[in-house]
């Protein structure tokens, strides 16, 4: 009857399974903070793309003769920054637009800022997301 459980104490059939359980905690988090990189990477060029076509459009229109107020600014980059290419989440986004004293003579000076806090694929390992903040300034003739 002692034998049973000395034969299966030495067996070594399953010792694969066992390597693998203790491992396969590490392996996974490593493969998801490799993807967790990757959205990071991806929303900060599409951020920082937000920033530019704001500032781009902001210009254009300016120099059409249309005055903008904060909002309208900000809604711009708002709708930019929800739609294609982007496609962020719209909870996770913030879009601030201030008008700064201008160092340029002749010119109004503002400054667009987006942040953005991309999804999280390590929270259950206690790890947040970094915010993604853009800050681009914007030149127009007064």
């Amino acid at each position: 009857m002692i034998v049973l459980p000395v034969r299966l104490w030495r067996s070594e059939r399953a010792s694969s399974a066992v390597e693998f359980g203790i491992l396969a905690p590490f392996i996974f988090a490593l493969m998801l903070g490799v993807l967790q990189l990757g959205f990071h990477m991806q929303n900060f060029n599409a951020v920082r793309s937000v920033a530019t076509d704001t500032a781009r459009w902001t210009i254009v229109e300016y120099q059409k003769g249309n005055t903008l107020t904060n909002e309208q600014i900000e809604s711009k980059a708002t709708a930019y920054a929800v739609n294609a290419p982007y496609l962020l989440e719209i909870d996770n986004l913030t879009v601030t637009l201030t008008r700064p004293n201008t160092d340029v003579s002749g010119t109004i000076k503002m400054q667009v800022q987006v942040s953005y806090v991309p999804r999280n694929l390590l929270g259950f390992f206690g790890i947040s997301s970094p915010t993604i903040t853009v800050t681009r300034p914007i030149y127009v003739d007064a």
